[in-house]
């Protein structure tokens, strides 16, 4: 991605902000959202000792969020697999795109659980294939410019180790 200071980028499901820590020089403004308290206070306090100044926080849930400013970039790492109804919120960080705006999502590709095997009770879906992704992102009103599977690594859960890939993709509101 090219610098551009004029930009406004949303992390939805920041946790502690490791990825937006290093695209801060990219925005002009990055809003942080996510569910958890405990992870938007350590994200403040990294925040304030790392003395961010284009870096907001709010805690809360997506559809209760109303700032009428629209973002130029809506990006997610790891989330996705944790939402039950996805239509609903794609739709949602659709809604919140400017026009030629982009959603770019990280997730799992399909495995059999085990990613989550030390989780009980874990609701979300065990991964994506390409395909899914893709309609479900269309189906909001995106275009899909691209994705790939990106990575291809072990996890250790319990004293087994359990494969699992992740993949990227990007779609354009039009």
């Amino acid at each position: 991605m090219d610098k551009d200071n004029n930009l406004r980028a949303l992390e939805f499901g920041c946790g502690t902000g490791l990825i937006s820590e290093n695209l801060t020089h990219r925005f002009s403004d990055i809003l942080m959202m996510d569910l958890s308290e405990g992870m938007i206070e350590q994200l403040k306090l990294k925040i304030e000792k790392n003395k961010i100044k284009n870096m907001k926080t709010w805690c809360g849930d997506l559809f209760q969020f109303n700032d009428n400013k629209k973002f130029d970039v809506i990006y997610t790492s790891m989330v996705f697999h944790h939402i039950e109804d996805l239509p609903k919120v794609i739709k949602k960080l659709y809604d919140l795109l400017n026009k030629e705006g982009k959603l770019i999502v990280v997730d799992l590709c399909p495995d059999n659980g085990g990613f989550h095997d030390e989780v009980q009770d874990f609701s979300g879906h065990n991964g994506f294939k390409l395909t899914e992704m893709e309609g479900l992102i269309e189906e909001a009103g995106l275009e899909v410019i691209g994705s790939k599977i990106f990575y291809s690594g072990m996890k250790k859960s319990e004293g087994k180790e359990q494969p699992y890939q992740l993949f990227s993709m990007c779609g354009i509101r039009k």
